[in-house]
């Protein structure tokens, strides 16, 4: 156990570091040397001008990263690059960013002026035709000592979201292994996510942990085809269009699973019923954008599920403030742990605050920056840490809950099994009592409706009684051994002087008894359980053995098989009308033999004399001979 605490632990240091690792170098990598000194824009509401019209247009300066929304109006942006010093750099390169933009046109007049023509990249484009290797969109254009302008067409269904740079192929490069690095380490966060939770659902087949285990699938598949890595795994394989396509449906699949996971998650609360109805409509939603994806309306859908992630999560947020979560024996009695509604709501408030980074400028409502380009990629980041740690912690306290349960049934089974054999006992012994004292309450009947005979009806009774009292008294001793705490009262007495007073006031053992002992025989044990266990065994002999043959009653010095010293007590007698006992049953409760029922008894003491010896470290063995029934009681010294 703390071996796995300090796996657990070690693991979250690394994914720490590796979160750190992602924080540090995506900020670093946009901190190169630019060399545009000015951005501008124009709007072509026709997306029919051509360059010549488009150069002499009215330009509108901005600054950062370009954020007009949705729409489909074709952008152009005017870029003064910078002068470069000669002998430091002949080209210089235009990275764009980010890569879900379909198309981007490069109008160069100094290219344009040497008969060549304007050059196209975008998603649509074929990696194989990048001019800088990159998981970005790239062109490579000429330095030059003085500063020019250079035009950039945009057309694209998705968001009008981009970011340019020129830098020098130098720092092009360096910024580009950071950038790697960044990924990579984004990209194993998110896989230990994934396999985290995965590991968690094998263990116990959780369906929220199955249904986030297929959303962080899918988002790894949208985060790694949102960095371009799509681009250059399917290249060669699928077309570019198709390409673009495969991002598309992984980003409506992500919302489409996310909406099924929150919805799944909030299942397990008490939401009131327009939560609920909330809930409903961002599942039909997010159906719907798949619907029009299908169809082709990829213009449609994209605008539509960025509005419903933000709108969505928003809703989720609201929703989790009112949210009621289970009580602890509701708990228990279900089986399942309900995740703290602090929590919930914390991360619902972490993912709004995330996506409003995003949203609110691919929607066109806010100014870009570069946290707008990479906003979705820490929301699938930090979301993605924070319920991995909340679902962990939510299968350890159901794994908690199931032992509980395991536990409380396994107690729960074996209380109904003593429930039900005492009242199997109790049975048993109501048939036993109706059964042993209806023949001597009939003596007794009989014998008080007799008036003549007295003594002899007087006798009769008086047999009777005796009877109905070693029944009686046979089963209180067995409920005070089985119901009560046994407490062994130990002393020490001559055995042999004791079993002469013993059969001494046994009238029954008159003249029936053949008694060889030892003069001296000091022991130590619990007198009164020895008493009843000696006089069941006489009782048993005299009553079940032969009438006309002794009982022989031998106690002798007798080593135990261990070595250790004792004394050995052996009652006798030669079988009777009942018969020789079932040595399997006869220390059995209830036990008598079919031909023992025609005389009055329990079937009690025997049981109750073995489990007394047991009790006080003695052992009653039933070891009959060809001619005996014997039974032997051996008693440490």
């Amino acid at each position: 156990m703390r071996s796995l605490s300090f796996n657990l632990r070690s693991g979250w240091v690394t994914l720490f570091r590796l979160w750190s690792l992602v924080w540090l170098l995506l900020p670093s990598a946009a901190g190169a040397q630019d060399h545009i000194l000015e951005r501008a824009l124009w709007t072509d509401t026709s997306g029919s001008a051509t360059f010549e019209q488009a150069s002499t247009a009215s330009y509108a300066p901005y600054t950062g990263v370009l954020s007009k929304g949705f729409g489909h109006h074709v952008q152009w942006i005017r870029l003064k690059i910078d002068a470069v010093p000669s002998g430091s750099a002949d080209k210089l390169v235009l990275r764009i960013r980010p890569v879900f933009l379909d198309n981007i046109t490069l109008y160069d007049p100094l290219e344009l002026g040497q008969g060549r023509a304007a050059r196209t990249t975008g998603d649509r484009t074929p990696f194989a035709a990048s001019e800088f290797e990159s998981l970005n969109h790239t062109f490579v254009i000429p330095a030059q000592q003085t500063p020019r302008h250079v035009w950039l067409r945009l057309s694209t269904s998705s968001t009008q979201l981009m970011h340019v740079e020129a830098l020098t192929p130098r720092n092009m490069l360096r910024d580009e292994h950071v950038l790697w690095l960044a990924y990579s380490a984004l990209l194993a966060v998110l896989f230990s996510c994934l396999l985290w939770v995965f590991i968690s659902w094998l263990q116990d087949r959780d369906q929220v942990n199955g249904v986030f285990v297929l959303r962080q699938t899918i988002l790894l598949m949208y985060t790694s085809c949102f960095l371009g890595y799509h681009r250059i795994l399917l290249d060669g394989v699928i077309s570019a269009p198709h390409q673009d396509l495969f991002y598309g449906w992984t980003l409506l699949l992500s919302t489409t699973l996310t909406f099924i996971f929150e919805y799944r998650l909030l299942h397990e609360y008490a939401v009131a019923p327009w939560g609920r109805n909330v809930l409903r409509a961002g599942l039909a939603a997010s159906f719907l954008v798949l619907f029009l994806m299908l169809i082709g309306r990829s213009d449609w859908a994209l605008p539509l599920n960025t509005l419903l992630v933000g709108l969505g999560m928003l809703s989720m947020f609201v929703i989790s403030l009112f949210i009621q979560p289970r009580g602890p024996a509701q708990a228990l009695a279900s089986g399942r742990y309900v995740l703290p509604k602090r929590a919930i709501a914390a991360y619902y408030g972490l993912a709004v605050t995330l996506l409003a980074v995003t949203i609110m400028p691919s929607l066109g409502l806010l100014r870009g920056t570069m946290m707008s380009i990479y906003g979705v990629l820490f929301y699938g980041l930090l979301s993605g840490l924070f319920m991995t740690a909340l679902l962990i912690v939510r299968s350890r306290q159901m794994e908690r809950l199931r032992r509980e349960q395991a536990n409380h049934l396994f107690l729960f089974r074996e209380q109904l099994a003593i429930e039900t054999r005492r009242r199997q006992d109790q049975s048993q012994l109501l048939n036993m009592l109706m059964h042993e004292l209806k023949t001597p309450l009939a003596v007794i009947d009989l014998a008080l409706t007799e008036r003549a005979a007295t003594d002899k009806a007087q006798g009769y009774v008086g047999r009777a009684i005796d009877n109905m009292k070693s029944i009686l008294n046979r089963c209180v001793q067995t409920d005070r051994l089985v119901e009560r705490p046994f407490e062994v009262q130990a002393q020490r007495f001559d055995l042999a002087q004791q079993l002469q007073q013993w059969l001494q006031d046994n009238k029954q053992a008159e003249g029936r008894i053949a008694l060889q002992t030892l003069p001296a025989t000091p022991v130590e044990t619990d007198l009164q359980c020895l008493q009843i266990i000696v006089s069941n065994l006489i009782e048993n002999a005299l009553k079940y053995g032969d009438p006309q043959q002794p009982v022989h009653v031998t106690l002798q010095a007798q080593a135990h098989a261990d070595g250790r010293s004792g004394l050995s007590l052996q009652v006798s007698n030669a079988p009777g009308v009942a018969g020789r006992p079932d040595a399997d049953k006869v220390f059995a409760k209830y036990y008598r033999s079919a031909a023992a029922q025609r005389q009055s008894g329990t079937g009690l003491g025997l049981f109750l004399s073995h489990n007394l010896a047991q009790q006080i470290g003695a052992q009653l063995r039933y070891q009959p001979t060809d001619t005996h029934i014997c039974f032997e009681l051996w008693l440490p010294t």
